[in-house]
């Protein structure tokens, strides 16, 4: 059986829900009232990413220099450890040129050709240079530069075969035209023996 409620009981409940209700009577905000803009909600950005974890193109290039870095720094320590005989054959080279003036022609001639040769073992094969001696070696010498200039004259009295003979000991050592061509030599060999050769 369904109960009936009486309509006085209606009629005060829809004037409750009325004073509830917002009033009706405020209309839509004139044009250019921003104070419909104070009630909105502030647009929320996302955080700024981190840098960490970095992402696959920061990572694949950050790799890459570093194997470009490994590579230079290597391709450098071997050009280091390659020039190395160089730098200690400029050194003995400087010590005979200081040392040469006090001794005799003779005596700084030998010192020279034993220094050319133990450089030239370093860069050859011991069977090409061990048996040369004389002009054969200077011919040797010779073939790593661009044109003769231990086989001529000043350079062959003083370091050739010549140096043996009887007018070996009255010959003037040319000490700075031997200097710039060993010099001119082991600038030819800085990095090891020219493949010309």
């Amino acid at each position: 059986m369904v109960t009936m409620i009486p309509r006085r009981t209606v009629c005060r409940l829809a004037f409750a829900a009325l004073l509830v209700l917002p009033p009706l009577t405020q209309g839509a905000p004139a044009p250019g009232d921003l104070t419909v803009l104070n009630g909105l909600a502030d647009i929320l950005e996302p955080p700024v990413p981190g840098p960490w974890p970095p992402n696959g193109l920061v990572t694949a290039l950050t790799l890459l220099a570093a194997l470009l870095m490994l590579g230079v720094g290597r391709a450098l320590l071997l050009r280091h450890r390659r020039r190395r005989p160089y730098r200690h054959a400029q050194q003995a080279l400087r010590a005979w040129a200081a040392q040469a003036p006090s001794q005799s022609a003779a005596e700084a001639a030998a010192e020279l050709t034993a220094l050319l040769r133990r450089l030239a073992l370093l860069r050859y094969p011991r069977a090409t240079v061990a048996p040369l001696s004389g002009d054969a070696f200077l011919t040797f010498l010779d073939q790593a530069l661009p044109e003769p200039a231990f086989c001529v004259e000043p350079a062959a009295r003083v370091l050739g075969s010549a140096r043996y003979g009887p007018a070996a000991a009255h010959t003037p050592l040319p000490l700075d035209h031997l200097v710039q061509l060993t010099e001119r030599w082991l600038r030819a060999h800085r990095d090891g023996a020219p493949r010309h050769v």
